[in-house]
């Protein structure tokens, strides 16, 4: 290929996919903050297309939050927090950190969320006494 011409396609290290993703990601929830508005209508709609190009590479971005946390999920948790509302033994993602972002199935960046589960019981408790 001669220097002047225009390659039909470039190489891209996956960090930066992921990168992009997360970016994507952050832009989406900016997104639900200004609502209906026309910034708002064209800011989802360049989401959109990103997305699909992203999905188009076999990247997918997962927000786990609202979901039943289960301890064998890929997601670092990086704060745990008790609620006395939620049933004995229940817990559920609180919020995403940073998206999980997979690649053709497979996890490329494991993200991290905050966990809120119910209350620990005495007997359930961990601490050692003396």
């Amino acid at each position: 290929m001669k220097s002047n011409e225009i390659p039909a396609e470039l190489p891209i290290a996956l960090d930066e996919v992921c990168s992009l993703s997360l970016e994507c990601w952050r832009l989406r929830r900016v997104a639900e903050q200004v609502g209906e508005t026309s910034a708002g209508l064209g800011l989802r709609y360049a989401i959109r297309r990103i997305t699909d190009t992203l999905g188009k590479t076999g990247i997918e971005v997962l927000d786990f939050a609202g979901r039943t946390y289960d301890a064998g999920m890929v997601p670092e948790v990086v704060e745990v927090r008790e609620d006395h509302a939620l049933p004995h033994g229940n817990a559920v993602i609180e919020e995403t950190i940073a998206p999980t972002v997979t690649w053709r199935g497979h996890v490329v960046s494991p993200g991290q969320i905050i966990v809120r589960r119910s209350a620990v019981r005495p007997e359930e408790s961990t601490e050692v006494l003396e």
